[in-house]
């Protein structure tokens, strides 16, 4: 089965933020260091970020 390659800005954000969700969950089962625990959780919260910024984009302004 072939790997699926992400096209858009989106899809990529998207495989961004799934990888680091499930290496910080894997960590988490593993009780690694919380520097290391803390580390993953700083780079999966941006991951979201980055991801919930793309699709915001598509639907216009955000309103208030």
């Amino acid at each position: 089965m072939a790997a699926m390659v992400p096209e858009t800005e989106r899809e990529r954000r998207y495989d961004r933020w799934y990888e680091l969700s499930r290496l910080y969950y894997e960590a988490v089962r593993n009780s690694v260091s919380e520097a290391e625990l803390q580390a993953t959780k700083l780079l999966t919260d941006e991951a979201w970020d980055a991801y919930i910024e793309t699709i915001s984009d598509l639907n216009g302004p955000r309103r208030e």
